[in-house]
């Protein structure tokens, strides 16, 4: 049954699509779940901590003490062939809303029945920030950004963000989580032919926002595959089936992008992933691996790479 022809359920707007409701869900509603429950609120206060301390605290240290931990340029020749779209700025600042609308979606359709899954999602989420943070203690990375901000919605980005932690994306750590961890929950409850559409709009999103780091050169196309790689030793049901074909959809709907270039990007991306994972598993092995490769990577040109980044 398409999704046009699928009567909305209650308390849903009948001319919403269905599976897009995930994406508005009922923050209020879960905030009031959390707060009435311990276990919940022990886990959303655990979970702004770590990331209070480990991308916010710790990225400023290094800004405003430099020299501890080496710095990396992670641009890549192919990122000049994505083009600049600075208004997909909107997209890219939709990635904590992403999983926090959705669980607030779920929490409304399921009960409190849901209350552990919540609790193991959030977990999920701060392991993310942790294990990320692992690579960042060891190797800075950067891209070059605009000498002004192009808007005010990126010039709110800068002034929060310093810039030093591209290499893992924490976008795509999260955004990939999401779809994957929830698609995991739902499928233990027998719950996945229920949520068939909602599971696809949150992939979808995921998607959009994974080019939006691009669109907005916040990152590189280095930032995706290390975080896929990441992904898939946090949470190992994201398999290298699920990451070649998240990476091979990735820009498939930009006219703009010659397709010979999208599939080279492709095909980088795909490689990259594919190094990262025969180094093993865990901080020894996948980990260091992604640490390895920031250190030795090549940087290019700072002055080519202001061109990729200049303001239209």
């Amino acid at each position: 049954m398409v999704a046009g022809n699928t009567p909305a359920r209650p308390g849903r707007g009948a001319e919403e699509p269905e599976g897009e409701a995930i994406l508005h869900g009922n923050v209020i509603l879960l905030a009031f779940s959390v707060l009435r429950r311990r276990v919940l609120l022990k886990s959303i206060f655990s979970l702004v901590a770590t990331i209070s301390r480990r991308f916010f605290f710790d990225q400023f240290v290094h800004k405003f003490k430099p020299g501890s931990v080496p710095v990396r340029n992670i641009e890549h020749p192919l990122d000049s062939g994505i083009p600049v779209r600075y208004e997909a700025v909107g997209v890219y600042l939709t990635f904590v809303k992403l999983w926090i609308s959705a669980l607030g979606y779920l929490r409304r359709e399921l009960g409190p029945s849901f209350d552990g899954e919540l609790a193991d999602f959030m977990a999920g989420i701060e392991r993310c920030y942790s294990d990320a943070s692992i690579v960042y203690g060891r190797c800075l990375s950067t891209t070059k950004r605009p000498p002004r901000a192009p808007s005010i919605r990126l010039a709110m980005v800068y002034a929060v963000d310093p810039h030093l932690f591209c290499v893992p994306s924490l976008h795509v750590l999260l955004v990939c989580f999401t779809y994957r961890k929830l698609e995991d929950l739902l499928r233990a409850r027998g719950e996945c032919g229920r949520f068939r559409l909602e599971l696809a709009a949150v992939r979808a999103r995921a998607i959009a926002i994974t080019e939006s780091i691009l669109y907005v050169r916040q990152h590189s196309v280095n930032c995706i595959p290390t975080a896929l790689a990441m992904l898939s030793t946090i949470l190992p049901s994201y398999d290298r089936a699920e990451a070649r074909a998240f990476l091979s959809e990735l820009f498939t709907g930009d006219d703009e992008i010659d397709p010979a270039q999208r599939s080279a990007a492709f095909e980088y991306m795909a490689g990259l992933y594919e190094s990262l994972m025969a180094a093993g598993t865990g901080q020894d092995g996948r980990y260091g691996a992604i640490v390895d490769f920031v250190r030795n990577y090549d940087e290019i040109d700072l002055n080519r790479a202001a061109s990729v980044s200049k303001l239209p």
